[in-house]
């Protein structure tokens, strides 16, 4: 983006690293107050020249003192950059309160308010060799607050993982596009706080590999308000979950359905079940599948199953505490088989999977499939080793099987059957808890209900999960900070 913006829109380097730098000098003059004593630890290539450029606006500014450390030396360096160190000499020369340190051994790091890090930016791509590594471990031991210009030095902005030492920083300032490491692989220990700063790359040449789905996401994105003559008229989730001794799982997922909006939820269970549900979920609608015997599904339950889902159009949601008995597998099979609508699978459907290998790919196009990490290696066969490893898995995944893949994690990482790719920007920690799958469930069925497009209902449904259980509301804007 960076280098079709210069070569063929027509915006030059020099004028970029300015809106760069410009943008991350505001930033830090919010954090750091003035008068401060700065040292910028900057590279050759044109990262170097970013911090360059903010220590000019900072002298300029904010009065600070700063110190310029060339830790590769002052030879070499990228035009821009050089450009800005030789406006830092002219000031230097008139006056300005600007020194050049020669030998990093000689330079106190404690006696500096703040460190700038500049030394390498997206281009590395080996293993950060001495001295130089020696220079990122004394900057981390020093215990100054750091802040990175674009990426910290040593981390990969493709997957999060290190290049053998990476720069901790306080605050990370990256330009002109996310970037899809910065919330892989616990990459956020390095990072610290991000603050995204756009550069003006036109609309038709910026790219991205993933969403982020953050608290500045959520009111943006367009949310259907139901509109319905009676409780059947849009909004229906039909469930088939729970089985004996599992029947909380139903219930958590019923109940989530009915308070995120559904018009009618209709829990499909064994009769023997019947009663439990009946004092517990007085606003579902419950129908009750074989005689007073039966506490799992089996394959004579789908015909009365099929005939009900064919008569009221919805949502099917399959899987919250169904259990793994050989039956079940053969009664979900039989509707898939022969239902076309929307379906969720979720929990207990995955350990199923195999089942459901004849199911045509037209009708596994309108399937979301919501495995937490466990479920997807022991019932989908994924391997992955890092976060990195699981997006592209779920990502392969989901394009071999044509439906649309929401892998529970941190981050969740949803892969839509239209090719896009989603990451959460936020710790899902707190959703590691045991029945928080089964409420996400029933939140996105009822979503998917109101006719959300599938992508819109996922995000909506994993912010409604933030709000809920990270005590933080989404905020109001969709933009390029959102693209990785």
């Amino acid at each position: 983006m960076d280098k079709n913006t210069i070569e063929k829109f027509g915006i030059d380097g020099f004028t970029l690293m300015e809106i760069a730098a410009s943008k991350a000098a505001l930033h830090l003059q919010k954090k750091l107050n003035p008068n401060k004593n700065g040292l910028y630890v900057c590279g050759k290539g044109n990262n170097g020249g970013d911090g360059l450029a903010v220590a000019r606006y900072l002298v300029n500014e904010a009065n600070h003192r700063v110190t310029i450390f060339m830790a590769m030396g002052a030879e070499d360096l990228s035009p821009d950059a050089k450009k800005n160190y030789s406006l830092l000499k002219k000031m230097s020369g008139n006056g300005s309160n600007i020194t050049f340190a020669e030998d990093f051994k000689e330079i106190t790091l404690t006696s500096y308010d703040y460190i700038i890090d500049a030394i390498f930016g997206t281009g590395l791509s080996s293993k950060v060799r001495s001295p130089l590594s020696e220079i990122i471990e004394s900057i981390n031991d020093a215990e100054v607050p750091v802040f990175s210009m674009d990426v910290p030095s040593g981390l990969n902005a493709d997957d999060g993982t290190v290049h053998g030492i990476c720069i901790e920083a306080a605050g990370t300032f990256t330009f002109g596009s996310n970037k899809m490491g910065f919330y892989l692989n616990s990459s956020d220990y390095y990072t610290g706080e991000i603050t995204f700063v756009d550069l003006p790359f036109p609309d038709y040449i910026r790219k991205h590999e993933a969403l982020l789905i953050n608290k500045s996401l959520g009111q943006h994105l367009p949310e259907k308000v139901r509109k319905a003559k009676h409780k059947y008229d849009d909004g229906v989730v039909h469930i088939l979950a729970g089985s004996e001794g599992l029947t909380g799982a139903a219930m958590m997922s019923a109940q989530s359905a009915w308070k995120q909006g559904a018009g009618a939820v209709i829990l499909y269970t064994p009769k023997k079940l019947l009663n439990l549900y009946e004092i517990s979920l007085p606003q579902v609608i419950k129908i009750g599948l074989g005689d007073d015997d039966n506490n799992h599904l089996q394959p004579e339950f789908a015909p009365d199953i099929l005939d009900h889902l064919h008569k009221k159009e919805g949502i099917l949601l399959i899987g919250p505490g169904l259990g793994n008995n050989a039956e079940t597998g053969e009664c979900l099979e039989i509707v898939l088989n022969n239902y076309s609508g929307k379906v969720v699978l979720d929990a207990d459907a995955l350990h199923f999977w195999k089942n459901f290998d004849q199911v045509p790919k037209t009708k596994k196009k309108k399937w979301i499939i919501t495995p937490h990490i466990g479920e997807a290696t022991s019932y989908l066969n994924a391997e992955f080793k890092n976060e990195s490893e699981r997006l592209l898995w779920a990502k392969d995944f989901s394009e071999k099987n044509n439906c649309s893949l929401l892998l529970k994690g941190n981050p969740c990482i949803f892969a839509s059957v239209s090719g896009e790719i989603y990451l959460t920007g936020y710790n899902t920690e707190p959703f590691a808890r045991a029945g928080f799958g089964d409420v996400l469930a029933g939140t996105i069925a009822a979503k998917l209900a109101t006719n959300q497009p599938s992508d819109i209902a996922i995000i909506h449904s994993l912010l409604a999960g933030y709000e809920k259980y990270c005590s933080i509301k989404p905020e109001t804007v969709f933009g390029p900070e959102h693209m990785l």
